[in-house]
């Protein structure tokens, strides 16, 4: 323990760990006090939606590191090497989607058919532990090869592979369990492709705050950045298309009760922060030169790939006359940021300082 708290402190500094333990006490604080009867679906709902941004976010900077195995990118090498960090956040998310199929039955947030087999609490508990254990353990091993300097190409395919097939379980047991009546195909590549987003934002931002890529990386990096907000932009539109082409009620509910109250400017905050200001500044290469508005870029995008996990799933378990986005939904998020620092701080710290600039 002493050694892990040495190697956060290293990477964070003594301030920000000291900060990180707060958040997750208050986020714990925030859950604890959530669970009365009355309060535990909406409860619950801040935790699964922060768990899937997070457990996404970290599943998705593996994938980046994984891709780029096998795709052989100059550009890429010092943005791939944090990816590995990610897999810190395992027992975190394993913790967590523990605490969300157990709450299936006491919350209850889990709308499925009781006769159902594959619905039913202790197949999700099993089906969500196995498969969450299987990818992060795919993303150790594959780090651990690489380290070692051996062949890494055909688990790193399986690790992509494992990506979106697990994501998509994800997407199907926590989106569409969550709401009575939805039922949607495209609910899983919407998902993966929104955390491969989020994890490449990651990697980024954390090559930039260490220097280590150079203004034509950059360039690179931006494009990468600009070609997956515009996918998932279309993914998006092809779902909302669907909802509005074929204007049957259960999916049109879906779609108001998230046009209604306050989430309407959270939809619109969405496209901006995810899409729009992207689109918009990282189309002409001047946008993409800047080191700092790069940064400040990606912060804005993961904040808004939050709130979309937010969206997806916090209207299905609250009445509509709550409001958007409260105070627990919040410190719940914070404490789970608080978590990720703290869990894939040793492995940036263990990131090689000395590695060397991508050229130009």
């Amino acid at each position: 323990m002493t050694g892990w708290l040495r190697d956060v402190q290293l990477a964070l500094g003594r301030r920000w760990t000291i900060a990180a333990f707060a958040a997750v006490a208050a986020g714990g604080v925030a859950f604890a006090t959530g669970l009365g009867d009355d309060e535990r679906p909406a409860t619950f709902a801040a935790l699964i939606a922060s768990w899937l941004f997070f457990a996404g976010l970290a599943a998705g900077a593996l994938a980046f590191r994984a891709l780029f195995q096998l795709i052989d990118a100059r550009w890429a090498r010092s943005l791939s090497i944090f990816g590995g960090a990610a897999v810190g956040f395992a027992p975190v998310a394993l913790l967590l989607v523990t605490v969300i199929a157990v709450g299936a039955r006491l919350a209850p947030w889990l709308h499925a058919d009781p006769s159902s087999t594959w619905m039913s609490t202790p197949v999700l508990v099993v089906r969500e532990l196995a498969l969450t254990a299987i990818l992060f353990a795919c993303g150790y091993v594959l780090r651990r090869r690489e380290q070692a300097s051996m062949p890494t190409g055909a688990l790193a395919a399986l690790y992509c592979i494992a990506f979106a097939i697990v994501l998509s379980i994800w997407a199907f047991d926590v989106v569409l369990g969550a709401d009575q009546a939805w039922e949607s195909t495209l609910v899983g590549p919407f998902v993966f492709v929104g955390a491969f987003l989020a994890g490449t934002g990651l990697v980024t931002l954390l090559a930039l705050r260490r220097g280590m890529l150079a203004e034509r990386a950059r360039g690179d990096a931006a494009k990468l950045v600009l070609a997956l907000a515009v996918f998932w932009a279309y993914l998006f539109w092809s779902q909302y298309l669907t909802i509005w082409y074929g204007n049957l009620p259960d999916e049109a509910a879906f779609a108001l009760r998230r046009a209604e109250g306050g989430w309407g400017v959270i939809v619109l905050a969405v496209i901006a922060l995810v899409f729009a200001l992207p689109f918009a500044s990282l189309l002409h290469p001047a946008g993409r030169r800047s080191s700092r508005w790069l940064s400040t870029l990606l912060v804005l995008q993961l904040v808004g790939l939050w709130l979309v996990c937010q969206l997806l799933i916090v209207p299905s378990l609250t009445p509509a006359e709550a409001p958007a986005i409260d105070a627990r939904d919040l410190l719940v998020a914070l404490g789970l940021l608080g978590a990720f620092a703290l869990s894939v701080a040793r492995g940036l710290e263990r990131v090689p300082t000395s590695l060397e600039r991508t050229s130009p």
